[in-house]
């Protein structure tokens, strides 16, 4: 699948962001990935003539809200994260969330959750590269 696909089925705005998600040196994360495409990719009807029904109803599906961004992931498939969704390829945010992001990275940072942390100082970084 091409880098590009990948990054509009997953909603990003840049290919940047595709990239961090696209990085997959691990072996297992590799596997997990592909029968997850292979989800994706069993949506699509072998025809020609256009999108099936439940890839159109995909396409007109409003992402779900969260507190500091969206989940862009189709209903039809399970989520693996329940609660960590900012570490998930299917979180969307902009920079309307900045506020939460920020607290969010200093509540991580003052609890010692420095992983934690650091993914909402990564959201933070890609925001304000989109910005400017």
């Amino acid at each position: 699948m091409r880098l590009e696909a990948i990054g509009q089925l997953l909603g990003h705005r840049s290919l940047k962001m595709t990239a961090i998600y696209a990085r997959m040196s691990d072996r297992n994360l590799a596997e997990q990935f592909r029968a997850v495409a292979d989800r994706i990719d069993a949506l699509y009807a072998p025809d020609t003539d256009g999108e099936t029904e439940q890839m159109r109803r995909l396409r007109l599906q409003h992402s779900r809200l969260l507190v500091n961004g969206w989940c862009t992931r189709p209903k039809e498939m399970d989520c693996q994260f329940e609660s960590i969704c900012e570490g998930c390829g299917f979180f969307a945010t902009t920079v309307e969330f900045k506020p939460t992001l920020q607290r969010q990275r200093d509540h991580a940072a003052s609890h010692g959750q420095t992983d934690r942390a650091a993914i909402f100082e990564e959201l933070l970084a890609n925001l304000d590269e989109e910005v400017s």
